[in-house]
């Protein structure tokens, strides 16, 4: 019996035997082909959503014809009859196929962090185009960008459980490939040199903090973030606090917020405010944030609030919700110690909801000021 098909969509993308290592000859509409039907799992998609992503300009009676030749070319070269199934909706046979997407999922949802973080070989369809398929790229880049916040989601949680099991090595290991992932990113800088500070290697930390700026200028054409700066400086003259997260101070978990209603636009907000929250906090003095994608991966497995104090290493969970009535937007914010699950603090803000839309960032940075000096006035 013929073992298994291959799919290689993370990284470089292809088909191969699953006893061979060399790629079978698909590409272009067969690949992409493929690859849609990956990601739309066992339900499959339907044949118009194929023609919508394929053949956008062809009549449906052309994209049709083309759709069943593909499908058939490509089973006759992969020679896997029962390699694309379905009439209405076409989905791939598991049986016949295996693909490095589903085993990198498969394992982040059994916890299974360190085989995910081996399976992603690179962003999904990695150099791949098809030409006059607008709707095909938009369709791929939302999935290659949904993909490498699960990477980074994993990478962070592997860093995170490092730290929290005292293993300062490891932490910067992990960090460092969210930082090469993520390099203009200062929070992970951050993350990073501190962890290496923590392992005894300050000098490797001041070349991160450098890396850092450079980067930032040359790729942004702006200046860095002087937190980055700053825990340079610390660094320099008081190493073993940085070893000791001096400078992290208390780990506080990011939740989404909540969108109360089915508004879209108070989604919207809700997303566009928690990314800018979780940016205004991180560069506040005495906060480390722990980011809502490894509290949220954490949650999945461990409910319990203290459980997931304890297991990340947190100290309170910024929660909140977002409310749009009358065109007017009241976004309520709650912190929650996780050592007894009691609020430490809640308070609501009211604006206009265009003046909100308009600077997402400056009411993010005023929450964030105002949970900065909460916790400062908390702090023993």
């Amino acid at each position: 019996m013929a073992q298994p098909l291959r799919l290689r969509l993370l990284g470089t993308s292809g088909t191969a035997r699953a006893d061979a290592a060399s790629a079978e000859p698909v590409q272009g509409k067969a690949l992409a082909l493929l690859a849609v039907l990956a990601c739309s799992g066992e339900r499959g998609i339907a044949r118009d959503k194929l023609f919508a992503l394929l053949w956008p300009e062809s009549p449906a009676s052309r994209a049709s014809h083309r759709l069943s030749q593909l499908a058939h070319s490509t089973r006759r070269t992969l020679g896997s009859d029962g390699l694309i199934t379905g009439t209405s909706e076409l989905h791939l046979d598991r049986d016949a196929i295996t693909c490095d997407m589903w085993e990198f999922e498969d394992a982040r949802r059994a916890g299974r962090l360190e085989r995910a973080a081996e399976l992603y070989a690179g962003p999904f369809l990695d150099g791949f185009f098809l030409d006059s398929a607008a709707e095909f790229e938009r369709w791929a880049e939302s999935r290659r960008t949904a993909l490498a916040r699960e990477y980074q989601e994993t990478l962070e949680a592997l860093a995170v459980q490092a730290e929290v099991r005292g293993d300062s090595v490891a932490a910067s290991q992990w960090w460092g490939r969210l930082a090469r992932h993520e390099p203009l990113s200062s929070r992970v800088t951050m993350l990073l040199m501190t962890a290496l500070a923590a392992s005894g290697e300050r000098a490797r930390a001041l070349a991160q903090a450098h890396a850092y700026q450079q980067q930032v200028r040359t790729d942004l054409e702006a200046e860095p973030n002087p937190a980055v700066l700053a825990l340079a400086r610390l660094l320099k003259r008081e190493p073993r606090d940085v070893a000791r997260g001096a400078p992290v101070g208390l780990a506080l978990g990011i939740l989404p917020l909540m969108a109360l209603g089915d508004d879209p636009v108070a989604r919207s907000l809700a997303d566009g405010l928690t990314e800018e929250l979780m940016a205004a906090l991180a560069e506040t003095p005495g906060v480390r944030v722990v980011s809502r994608s490894a509290v949220t991966a954490a949650q999945q497995t461990t409910p319990d609030l203290r459980e997931l104090g304890e297991r990340l290493g947190l100290g309170a969970v910024l929660e909140g919700s977002v409310r749009i009535a009358s065109g007017r937007i009241r976004l309520t914010v709650r912190l929650v110690d996780v050592s007894d699950g009691c609020q430490r603090w809640t308070e609501r803000w009211e604006r206009d909801a265009e003046e909100v839309m308009a600077a997402e960032e400056a009411l993010a940075r005023e929450v964030a000021a105002r949970i900065g000096r909460r916790l400062m006035q908390a702090s023993p």
